[in-house]
């Protein structure tokens, strides 16, 4: 690895990226090539994304939760804006050019509802929206130069506001299309492509910005200069300029001075600090950069952001300094929230920034054990870390400890290069230091940005994750069994869902349990059959003794209590095991317990002897044996399966099995390979993680797992499901094959499960996708259900598809099927007679018309498909080679169908397939001629419309042209012949 260059000490800030949305957008399937992403707005509490289907996902920023999908029906959403005081507001303009305003009315935990519509923009493209906060309004610019607002009327109002419809005002029309639009106390900041305007909305009066116009796509807005939102100093203007340039105005829109960036951005680019790929960094000086800044936001701390498709600017506009540019390709929009930037690319995928400092940054990675990363920006930054102030969050301890995880062997210059920044690393100041000496010597320390002290346990070397617990090698046998503990979330009546997850368990272990339960059984009737003579040999000199198998014993989420116990040694021959005193009490002080060894009842009155814990084996288990049945056991113990259960005969208590089988459960004991104890400590880890509900570290988190172990992830994906829903099974695609479809079905909700097979299949090769769903199909009775799964939900109603007397509605083809995709693979799987036909009629009674008629082509019910084609009245379906008519009579039949549906009441619809059109579809392909003829047989009239016959008019003279070419060219073949012959 070569050298990491140093940059200069002037730059103290980096775009980094910390987490990964790719999870998200797969979740919500906007990574597909039919639904994209196409806007985003960013507020506290809402990510709000557009989609080419005309929805909007709101997303929320705790946990990345999907919330709310508002669908549209008048285009694709272009443009979306958040209310900056009222999160329960937010505006959309779709491709039709609606504007709308959607009241949430999540603190009344009711259904959000449009408060404000405006069609002042239709047919034109609008550009750009902005909120007035302080009065609920929304403005909105276009593609014209129109500027119009529109009030937002809230129900949280009075409720004769709620009938109240306030106007929508043009604001005014200015000379080109709107680029950006900014309002800031009563002012409103209109640029366009020539000129910025700025308008008094409450005085009506308007300003030009500066004399010189401009040429092309040139953003402005409004730069505070106090972060206090009443008092201070009014805010500037800044307006983008050409070359580079960026005027800065007064309040009053009054030009002050110019920036030139030009030669500043001579600097070479920042890298992104991201877990895609190694910052490169190159010293090498630029040149230049004459740059047109289509937009300008305001970010962090008195910063104006700005981007190219292919860069991303940071100024410190009131210094006039470049903080930092970073190349970032493909870059189509961006929005921001303090120091936060979401970025949306041009093939639709999105990515989370952070503007931080060099040394943030470092303590963020090392958080996230992101050490190779981590120890990258320690050598490009060294002027960052070395001062004082930055021991409070890199201490120089866990600069030490960064440079143990790295590998001499894969990283030795960075090691080095690491080793002479710790040699320059200055000590805490005498303050600090007073105040980290209540610390124990064993312990470290860093800051969090509340102020708390965030304490790091040493021991073992290992770093903590950024919100995880320290999990030490040298824990107790308690704690380790509280590591492996699930927690009980629910109450007992979940029992039956653990139960169910168990036997899909036990299903997907069929082989292997098959081929280990004979051994098994052998091994644990061995350990049975021998327990008293086990029990009296000098051989195990420590013996474990339960001291209170009471009924609150059996729950296995209680393990402390079972291992609160002494150990003594156990005496030869017949006596009763070192636990019990000559009182008829065991050592613990308490009772002797009411079980045998066995497991029933004591009788006779005669205290009974309490059954040991035993911690290692009767006898050596192989390894494999051993290895298979410690999952086994752990995850039998983790899925609550003991709950509930008594001390029946046959039937073993979750303490009976604590103690019988406890060297199944240790992972401290040498039984148990150092591999595998460290797949257990990771997989608690993940467990820790999923518990705190967020979903993309969990996903994370079980993705470093690999290779997995089925029974475990599907302990783990059950987990994440009971806590996230559908947004967690839409991303367990990415685990097939060890989860599959079967095991899904048996997991989660059937709505829930439809969402998951159609992202398994979309995640294939479009020409793979066919193939790959029939692999899954080992049943033919799934493509059934499924199919009748994906016609249930997101789907349209039944009276939109369906007349009342269960014929084809008019035009009913048109609605969208959420699983369309799915819906069309399924029916194209190869099939027999008997499956089709029942498909055919389980789209019919559901209105699938599209499969309909996809089906009766396959079944040669061809009559049936012209009559829905005739009811559904678009001649566009007849474009489908297997579906037009492949003879003559079929067009009789045809146009007698259109005849009988033409003459059924329609009011105020043209129809389309009309004996008339259908007639002239027919003359292209036989003639007008021939198609008058099959006109008249069909006993309709021969009357056609000016436009009919002035088609076939020309139909005519095209193929009298047409033979007369083809005679002449037949002459000329015949004559080139005959001379040949000569």
């Amino acid at each position: 690895m070569p050298p990491v260059p140093v940059v200069p000490e002037g730059q103290s800030h980096v775009l980094a990226e910390f987490d990964c949305l790719d999870p998200l957008l797969s979740a919500l399937r906007l990574d597909s090539g039919r639904l994209k992403c196409t806007c985003l707005a960013v507020s506290k509490k809402w990510l709000g994304l557009g989609t080419s289907a005309g929805g909007l996902h709101l997303i929320q920023r705790e946990g990345w939760k999907q919330r709310l999908i508002l669908t549209h029906k008048e285009g694709s959403i272009i443009q979306v804006a958040c209310c900056p005081s009222d999160e329960d507001f937010i505006a959309v303009a779709t491709s039709q050019g609606l504007v709308a305003v959607w009241e949430l009315q999540l603190e009344r935990r009711g259904r959000p509802e449009r408060v404000s519509v405006s069609w002042e923009h239709r047919g034109q493209r609008v550009t750009a929206l902005c909120w007035d906060s302080g009065s609920l309004r929304v403005f909105a610019g276009d593609q014209g130069g129109k500027v119009s607002f529109l009030r937002a009327g809230s129900t949280k109002l009075s409720k004769a506001a709620t009938f109240v419809i306030f106007p929508v005002q043009t604001v005014t029309t200015v000379d080109s299309r709107v680029v950006q639009l900014g309002y800031q106390e009563g002012r409103l900041l209109v640029s366009s492509l020539s000129r910025c305007y700025l308008c008094d909305t409450e005085r009506e009066k308007f300003w030009r910005i500066g004399n010189k116009e401009r040429d092309g796509e040139y953003g402005a807005c409004f730069f505070p200069q106090s972060r206090s939102p009443a008092g201070g100093p009014p805010p500037l203007l800044y307006c983008a300029r050409p070359g580079s340039r960026i005027w800065e105005s007064s309040f009053s829109g009054e030009v002050l001075s110019t920036h030139q960036f030009k030669q500043l951005l001579a600097c070479p680019p920042l890298p992104l600090i991201s877990y895609r790929s190694e910052p490169q960094y190159v010293p090498a000086q630029r040149s230049s950069q004459s740059i047109a800044f289509s937009k300008l936001l305001y970010l962090g701390d008195q910063h104006l952001l700005t981007w190219t498709d292919s860069a991303i600017y940071i100024f410190r506009p009131q210094s006039g300094q470049v903080l930092l540019w970073s190349e970032i390709k493909d870059v189509v929009d961006i929005a921001v929230h303090r120091s936060e930037l979401f970025c949306l690319h041009g093939n639709g995928q999105m990515s989370h920034l952070s503007l931080v400092s060099a040394e943030r940054c470092v303590e963020r990675l090392l958080r996230r054990d992101s050490w190779v990363l981590a120890a990258s920006v320690c050598c490009m930054f060294p002027h960052a870390l070395v001062p004082s102030r930055t021991r409070k969050l890199v201490p120089i301890d866990r600069v030490e400890h960064l440079k143990t995880q790295l590998s001499p062997a894969s990283h030795p210059e960075l090691i080095r290069q690491l080793d002479e920044v710790i040699s320059r690393l200055e000590p805490l100041d005498s303050a600090s230091s007073s105040r980290r000496s209540s610390i124990s010597s064993h312990e470290s320390f860093n800051v969090l940005d509340c102020g708390i002290y965030r304490v790091i346990s040493r021991r073992g070397s290992q770093s903590e994750e950024e919100t995880g617990s320290f999990i030490n090698q040298s824990a107790s046998e308690e704690d380790r069994l509280k590591e492996f503990a699930f927690g009980p979330e629910e109450d007992q009546g979940e029992q039956g869902k653990h139960l169910a997850i168990l036997g899909l368990i036990s299903l997907r272990w069929k082989e292997i349990v098959s081929s280990l339960f004979k051994k098994t059984t052998e091994k644990i009737n061995t350990l049975q059959m021998n327990t008293d003579l086990w029990q009296r040999s000098e051989a195990q000199p420590e013996v474990l003794v339960a001291t209170s198998p009471s009924s609150e014993d059996m729950d296995h989420d209680k393990p402390a209590r079972q291992e609160r116990c002494q150990s003594s040694p156990v005496p030869a021959g017949g006596g009763p095991a070192g636990g019990e005193t000559a009182g008829g009490e065991t050592a613990g002080g308490g009772p002797a317990g009411g079980e045998t060894v066995g497991g029933g009842p004591a009788g006779g009155g005669e205290p009974v002897r309490p059954e040991p814990v035993r911690v290692q084996p009767p006898t050596a288990l192989p390894s494999d044996l051993l290895g298979d049945l410690t999952p086994l056991a752990t995850l039998y113990l983790e899925m609550s399966c003991f709950r509930g259960q008594g001390e029946e005969p046959g039937v073993l208590s979750a303490a009976g099995f604590l103690r019988r089988y406890f060297f199944l459960l240790d992972a401290e004991r040498p039984t148990l390979s150092p591999s595998a104890s460290t797949e257990l400590t990771r997989s608690s880890k993940v467990v820790e993680v999923i518990q705190k509900g967020d979903l993309l570290k969990s996903l994370r988190g079980l993705r470093e797992l690999q290779p997995w172990s089925a029974p475990e992830l599907l302990a783990h994906t059950h987990r994440l499901y009971e806590r996230h829903g559908e947004a967690a099974v839409r991303s367990f695609s990415q685990f097939h094959p060890a989860v599959t479809p079967a095991d899904v079905a048996l997991m989660a909700q059937p709505p829930h499960f439809l969402a998951y097979l159609d992202n398994l299949v979309q995640s294939h090769a479009e020409e793979l996708r066919l193939s790959f769903l029939g692999s899954l199909l080992q049943s033919e009775s799934l493509r059934q259900d499924w199919l009748e799964l994906g016609l249930s939900h997101d789907a349209p109603q039944p009276s939109d598809t369906l007349t009342a007397d269960g014929q084809p509605r008019w035009h009913s083809h048109f609605f969208s099927w959420g699983y369309g995709r799915l819906l069309s693979l399924l029916i194209q799987l190869p099939a027999d007679l008997s499956s089709k036909e029942t498909m055919a009629e389980t789209c019919r009674s559901r209105g699938y018309w599209t499969g309909f008629l996809y089906l009766c082509c396959e079944l040669q019910r061809r009559t049936e498909a012209f009559s829905t084609i005739c009811r559904l009245d678009d001649m566009s379906l007849l474009e489908d080679p297997q579906v037009v008519p492949q003879t003559v009579q079929e067009w009789k039949v045809l146009i007698q169908l259109s005849q009988q549906c033409s003459t059924e009441p329609e009011p105020g619809r043209r129809r389309q397939v009309t004996p008339e059109n259908l007639t002239l579809r027919l003359a292209q392909s036989v003639g007008p001629d021939r198609a008058l003829e099959v006109l008249e047989e069909c006993g309709l009239p021969l009357a056609l419309s000016p436009h009919s016959a002035l088609v076939c008019e020309l139909l005519r003279v095209a193929e009298k042209r047409q033979r007369a070419t083809i005679q002449t060219m037949l002459e000329r073949c015949d004559r080139f012949l005959w001379s040949q012959h000569a």
